[in-house]
């Protein structure tokens, strides 16, 4: 299965790259044809046929084509749908041109070929076209400026003595056509024939047309454009209730997410759009049997789009499936989890933990629990605690992963409360659903900053205790990022690699901080991943889980 997996993609890479190659072909034979004169008997039985006026436009027409078709091979290798209508209908005018400016049969036959093998592949251009990427933007443009710098040195060269007295050699082919492509035009290059005036006219409009595509890109990736109906969500959310995994799910039915269906429309990917990139969350969610499947069909869904393919915070669960479809793994953190059963404050590991308890709660700090809905005159005290702990440098909201501070969303969920003797809230944190069995959660926990030394640690004990008598076996304190491997832990030198490099940037990031923190009440720490396919693109898979963590408007 991975053989046949691998060998189809290699066969339809092979396949592409013919087709791109032809097309290129097909162009350069168009330019080369320009600037040869046509055989004196084919051009007289022409002039007989046609005027002379109709003639140069055929010869005009046919530089057009061939430079276009150059810069259309780019966009064929992608499989780019416009792209194919596009080279499939020059192909066929250029059968007409290459008649009517010199009666060029045997040009005209490799447009026939090519048009056949367009036909027959013509199922398989489906990626559509929008916005450009800048990486095929700097390709684009070099395969523009290339193609006129061959045609220009193929013409000088070609040109006979008697065009312009002189009879270039490459190397002199070579610094006209610099000359030209960088506007400097050499004033001892005179015409002297109509043809080698025609000849510097079409290398101006070939310079021309190169500088235009590099400054403006025509064919470009799909623009994301986000449209999720409500039944959908409320199918993901039935979906995520009865098939979750981990905390994570609530969010992939969150109003930010779009959704890709299995055929049975019992498993779901929720992902967002950004760099290029369809970034999932998590992994897929549904019976276990239809998740290999689905990660095929969504990549080739992504692809169609012109999108690449992320998954972000996956579990280990689905690691050989990813494996075996030709993904890598980047472990980017440890979900931190406390095990409830045996959390208390007894002993002398847990002295300064209940130290701080104790002097907050002489104080007269109470842990206090608002259930939903939430009333407004708390609300508007939830509110001043948010937006003061936003003003604390670093602070802002984000999403995709996490929630953020909207009086819908956290009037609907349990709040958890420290207030003061005035009745002021001084921090809270939202309790949300999670899909491990046994497992409670959060999502913002906030603070002002004026708040008493130890409050969050107040705030976690409080709810720690609370979740373990309603029952919890556990409380998942979220990730901390790049933490390190485990003992007996796999990773691979890319990922050591990565870690390694991100730790010295703890100064920016304070991962260690954020390890030190959690690992104060942690016992668990299970490993999360981001699932991407080469490690080139490792950059470009960063920037767009942070593009799809910001909030758009």
């Amino acid at each position: 299965m991975i053989w046949s997996s691998q060998r189809k993609m290699k066969l339809r890479n092979a396949r592409n790259i013919l087709l791109a190659l032809t097309v290129l072909c097909g162009g350069m034979v168009n330019l080369i044809s320009v600037v040869n004169p046509a055989l004196p008997e084919r051009s007289a039985v022409l002039r007989e046929i046609f005027p002379l006026v109709f003639i140069h436009l055929s010869r005009f027409f046919s530089l057009l084509t061939g430079f276009t078709l150059v810069i259309l091979s780019i966009n064929i290798y992608k499989r780019k749908k416009r792209a194919f209508q596009i080279t499939l209908l020059l192909s066929i005018l250029s059968i007409f041109f290459y008649l009517t400016k010199g009666l060029d049969y045997e040009e005209a036959t490799l447009s026939v070929v090519l048009i056949v093998l367009l036909w027959f592949s013509r199922k398989t251009f489906t990626v559509k076209s929008s916005i450009p990427t800048l990486g095929w933007g700097f390709i684009g443009m070099s395969v523009a400026l290339v193609a006129a710098f061959i045609y220009g040195i193929v013409g000088f060269w070609f040109l006979d003595t008697r065009e312009f007295g002189i009879n270039f050699t490459i190397g002199e082919s070579v610094k006209q056509t610099l000359s030209f492509l960088m506007l400097m035009r050499d004033p001892g290059i005179v015409p002297r024939t109509h043809h080698a005036r025609w000849f510097l006219d079409s290398l101006n409009i070939t310079t021309a047309m190169a500088i235009l595509y590099a400054l403006f890109a025509v064919f470009r990736p799909a623009v994301y454009r986000f449209r999720t109906l409500p039944h959908e969500r409320k199918l993901a959310e039935d979906i995520a209730v009865r098939y979750g995994r981990s905390a994570l799910d609530f969010f992939k039915y969150w109003h930010d997410k779009t959704y890709f269906f299995s055929e049975s429309r019992q498993c779901f990917i929720a992902f967002r759009v950004g760099g290029g990139y369809a970034v999932a969350l998590g992994d897929p969610v549904g019976p276990e049997s239809e998740i290999e499947s689905i990660i095929e069909k969504f990549v080739e869904y992504c692809a169609n789009n012109d999108w690449r393919v992320a998954f972000h915070q996956t579990l280990p669960d689905f690691l050989p499936i990813y494996k075996k479809l030709g993904f890598r793994k980047l472990k980017i953190g440890d979900d931190a989890i406390v095990d409830l059963r045996s959390f208390n404050l007894d002993g002398k590991e847990a002295k300064k933990l209940r130290h701080a308890v104790n002097q907050l709660e002489k104080q007269g700090i109470r842990f206090t629990r608002y259930d939903p809905p939430v009333s407004p005159d708390v609300m508007s005290q939830l509110q001043q605690v948010s937006d003061a702990w936003l003003q604390i440098p670093g602070r802002r909201e984000r999403t995709f992963t996490l929630g953020l501070f909207e009086h819908d969303y956290i009037r609907s969920t349990p709040v958890y409360a420290a207030v003061d003797p005035a009745g002021r809230v001084l921090a809270f944190m939202n309790c949300i659903p999670s899909f491990c069995h046994g497992e409670a959660t959060i999502d913002l926990m906030r603070h002002l900053p004026d708040a008493p030394p130890g409050i969050m640690d107040f705030l976690f004990i409080k709810l720690f205790f609370a979740k373990k008598e309603e029952g919890y076996q556990r409380f998942n304190l979220g990730m901390a990022p790049m933490a390190g491997f485990r003992e007996h832990e796999e990773a691979s030198a890319e990922e050591r690699a990565v870690h390694h490099f991100m730790q010295q940037l703890n100064f920016l990031f304070s991962y260690q901080g954020l390890l030190h923190y959690k690992g104060k009440f942690a016992t668990i720490w299970e490993p999360r991943y981001t699932i991407y396919r080469h490690a080139l693109n490792l950059p470009r898979v960063a920037r767009a889980i942070s593009e799809v963590s910001e909030i758009r408007e």
